[in-house]
């Protein structure tokens, strides 16, 4: 994975890294995180919480953020999403959609995904729909 987004970033890494997963997912996403980038640390869903390589976090000089999203209002949550859909609409935010996949073709994509062969993200695409744009540049 980390070498498919060094491929992607041009060498650089990326600023974000947005990981629920925790355990080995997450550690192999530790790689990816660009010099003063933030990894945020929002759950655990493969069973283990994240265990970082400190020395790793030190040399890339990232930050370990802990979300817990449950701890927002209503008004800061609706303040957020409107800051972000401003962002989408002027532009400012890009996509990183590689694979797109009919309706019917639902179990060989949750394959490819199960393997990681999916770089990027996957789009199901409901009946009649057209794949979404990708413009802008993913980071």
């Amino acid at each position: 994975m980390s070498e498919a987004v060094r491929e992607l970033t041009d060498g650089g890494g990326v600023d974000v890294v947005y990981d629920p997963v925790g355990g080995d997912p997450a550690a192999d996403a530790t790689r990816c995180v660009a010099p003063e980038g933030r990894f945020l640390i929002v759950g655990h869903a493969s069973g283990s919480w994240l265990t970082p390589s400190i020395p790793r976090l030190v040399t890339r000089n990232y930050s370990l953020v802990g979300v817990y999203a449950g701890r927002y209002t209503r008004e800061q949550n609706e303040a957020d999403h409107e800051a972000l859909l401003a962002l989408v609409a002027e532009g400012a935010l890009g996509t990183c959609v590689t694979n797109t996949a009919e309706f019917d073709d639902l179990p060989d994509a949750l394959d490819e995904v199960a393997r990681g062969d999916a770089v990027g993200k996957t789009v199901l695409l409901a009946p009649g729909h057209q794949p979404p744009p990708t413009e802008g540049t993913p980071r």
